[in-house]
């Protein structure tokens, strides 16, 4: 199962019928419990924008006509015609009103989903992921990585900022080339560990980054001086084995 790399929800929190799930290359959309799934490179558009609800207008604009009509005529009850009136013309106004849609252009093709999601939240997550969406290719030469254990990794995914326990410990996040990648697999983790492997740009991380040497490795570390933007996470998969370090190229 491939790892989110940011969450967020469509309608109250924690409701998983209704969320944005962030992969790797791909945006997936669970809206009333229905998955759909866009590649990123497939995804000309995403923005927020108020609908009109079609159902509730048309039906409280008949509606309220034919209360109102009611009344003047005196058929009926007055008080019923003149509650029924009010009613309607709730209804329609309700749909004139309407609500916010996230709309995600794909081609030709426009998928409409209403939402009751935190603006600030999703946003936030929109705006991440349009970065991603129009991201350059990194320079192999500025990609380092970074294992973690996918629990603690798990626990982060509805925040664009990445942390780490050596934060507090050593004052930074270790990250290794990849000419070291399998040295620190093997001293540090286990092989039932369950983790998963971050592909770092440095060019794009935000917080300080020292190039610094660790004299018991002979060898040059990146060290993240913060936290670490998601932004800069060029790819993200799970590890299983040391097998699945093996990395050829940045695909």
């Amino acid at each position: 199962m491939l790892p989110v790399l940011l969450k967020c929800y469509l309608g109250k929190s924690g409701d998983a019928r209704n969320m944005l799930v962030l992969y790797d290359r791909t945006l997936v959309v669970i809206f009333k419990g229905k998955r759909m799934d866009f590649p990123l490179t497939s995804i000309k558009g995403l923005v927020i924008s108020r609908k009109k609800l079609i159902i509730p207008l048309v039906i409280g604009g008949i509606g309220t006509c034919f209360s109102w009509l009611a009344l003047s005529l005196g058929w009926y009850h007055y008080q019923t015609n003149l509650f029924l009136v009010f009613l309607f013309f709730g209804w329609m106004y309700y749909g004139f009103l309407g609500k916010d849609g996230l709309e995600l252009l794909e081609g030709k093709e426009r998928h409409v989903f209403l939402i009751k999601a935190n603006h600030f939240v999703l946003n936030t997550f929109l705006k991440f992921s349009k970065e991603r969406m129009f991201q350059t290719p990194p320079q192999r030469e500025s990609i380092s990585f970074h294992l973690a254990k996918k629990t603690d990794w798990e626990a982060q995914d509805q925040s664009t900022l990445y942390t780490h326990p050596s934060l507090d410990s050593e004052g930074f996040i270790h990250t290794s080339y990849l000419s070291e990648l399998k040295i620190s697999y093997e001293k540090y983790f286990h092989p039932e560990d369950h983790l998963v492997l971050l592909g770092i740009d440095l060019s794009k991380v935000e917080p300080d980054v020292k190039i610094e040497e660790v004299p018991s490795r002979g060898a040059l570390f990146p060290h993240v001086y913060g936290k670490l933007n998601k932004s800069a996470i060029v790819f993200l998969r799970t590890i299983e084995s040391a097998q699945d370090l093996d990395i050829k190229t940045i695909e």
